[in-house]
C-alpha cells in the first residue's frame, strides 16, 4: 500500500461526497487506502458513506471527539507507507495524491508535503506560515500590530514576499492536505489529543522541526480548498479566542511554564485595552452594551486559560488511547 488518506468530518456530507468522489482520479497512480472518521455528525455523513462508498474504510464515532483524536483513529488504522491527512472540504485535481507521493520518493530528507491549495475560482491559497516564534507572536498576534499592521515580521510570518513557484521547505504548510512519512511515527499517535482542534498540526510541526526535519511545498500536484468548510471554519465567533488559548498551551509544551505565562499576560493585557477601547465606543454610541457584554464574555475565557497550561510536556495523549474500530471488524 502506498497511501492511506485519513478524513476526519462533522455535519459536512454534502462537502465530504464531491471529496471523495475525486480521490478516484485524485489517487491514480498509486494504491490508497481511504478512511473516514465521522464524529458524530447529525447530517447523515456515515450512513451515506456506509451506503454510497462501501469501499472506504468507515469509523463512525457517537460523538464529537476532536480533529486530533479523529486522526490518530485513522492513523491507527492506516496501512501505507504515506499518510494523508485530507480535510472534508477538498476535492483532489487528477493525480494530486500520486504526485506527493511521488516527491517523498525522490526526496528522501522531506518528512512531509503538501501540494498547491486553490480557491474554488482557482487562484491560489496563501495559507502557509512560519512556525510562531517569539518574533511572529509579538509581531502578529499582540497589540503591537495595531501600531504596524505591515510589519516586517508578519509579512516573514504569513510568507508574503515567497513566490511558491516551486518546491522549497515550509515550516508549517496546511494541513488541509498534508503527507507524512509514516516510517516518522510507527506507534498509533500522530497528534497531540491535548490540542483537539486548533494547534495539533502546529504541535507536530515543531516536534518534526526539533528532529532537524523539514516539510515541504510542492507545486506539482493541486487540490481544491473549500477554505473554512471544515471543522475549524465551524468554530464562529469565538474561534480568535480558541486560537490563543491553544497557541499558550502550545508555548506551555515547547518553551516551559514561564513563557507561556508571560505570553498569557500579553494577551490579558491586550484584552483589558480591547475593552476598555470598546467601553469608550459604548460611551459615544458607536457599539452597543450588548457587544461590550458579549466581548468581555470572550475575553475572560482567555483569561482564564491560565488554569489550562499546568499540564506537563510530552505527546501522550491527555486520555488514554485506544483506537475505535472500524465497522465491520471485531
Amino acid at each position: 500500500m502506498d497511501v492511506a488518506i485519513g478524513i476526519v468530518n462533522w455535519n459536512t456530507w454534502t462537502l465530504l461526497e464531491p471529496c471523495l468522489r475525486s480521490l478516484t482520479e485524485g489517487t491514480k497512480g498509486v494504491s490508497a487506502q481511504i478512511i473516514v472518521v465521522d464524529n458524530g455528525s447529525a447530517d447523515g455523513s456515515a450512513a451515506n458513506v456506509r451506503t454510497r462508498f462501501p469501499e472506504v474504510m468507515l469509523i463512525a464515532n457517537e460523538a464529537n471527539v476532536g480533529f486530533a483524536r479523529g486522526t490518530n483513529q485513522a492513523y491507527a488504522m492506516a496501512k501505507g507507507r504515506y499518510f494523508l491527512l485530507l480535510n472534508p472540504d477538498t476535492v483532489a485535481r487528477p493525480g494530486a495524491v500520486a504526485s506527493m507521493a511521488r516527491f517523498l520518493d525522490e526526496t528522501p530528507a522531506a518528512a512531509g508535503v503538501t501540494c498547491r491549495l486553490v480557491n474554488p475560482d482557482g487562484s491560489f491559497q496563501r495559507i502557509y506560515t512560519r512556525l510562531p516564534a517569539w518574533r511572529y507572536v509579538l509581531a502578529v498576534h499582540t497589540v503591537c500590530r495595531a501600531f504596524r499592521p505591515n510589519n516586517k515580521f508578519a509579512h516573514e510570518f504569513y510568507m508574503v514576499d515567497d513566490p511558491f513557484d516551486r518546491a522549497m521547505a515550509v515550516e508549517q504548510p496546511s494541513a488541509s492536505c498534508l503527507m507524512i512519512r509514516r516510517a516518522l511515527f510507527p506507534g498509533p499517535v500522530l497528534l497531540d489529543e491535548r490540542f483537539p482542534i486548533l494547534f495539533n498540526d502546529t504541535d507536530l510541526y515543531r516536534r518534526i522541526h526539533d528532529r532537524g526535519l523539514r516539510f515541504f511545498f510542492s507545486p506539482a500536484g493541486e487540490v481544491l480548498h473549500h477554505r473554512g468548510g471544515g471543522g475549524v471554519g465551524q468554530m464562529g465567533d469565538d474561534g480568535i479566542i480558541d486560537y490563543l488559548i491553544c497557541l499558550v498551551r502550545y508555548y506551555r509544551k515547547h518553551e516551559g511554564w514561564a513563557a507561556a505565562a508571560f505570553l498569557w499576560c500579553l494577551f490579558t493585557a491586550g484584552s483589558v485595552l480591547i475593552l476598555l477601547k470598546g467601553l469608550g465606543e459604548v460611551m459615544l454610541g458607536a457599539k452597543t452594551i450588548a457587544w461590550l457584554r458579549h466581548e468581555s464574555k470572550r475575553r475572560f475565557r482567555l483569561a482564564r486559560c491560565r488554569e489550562r497550561f499546568s499540564y506537563p510536556a510530552g505527546i501522550t495523549p491527555a486520555v488514554p488511547y485506544r483506537p475505535a474500530m472500524p465497522e465491520g471488524t471485531q
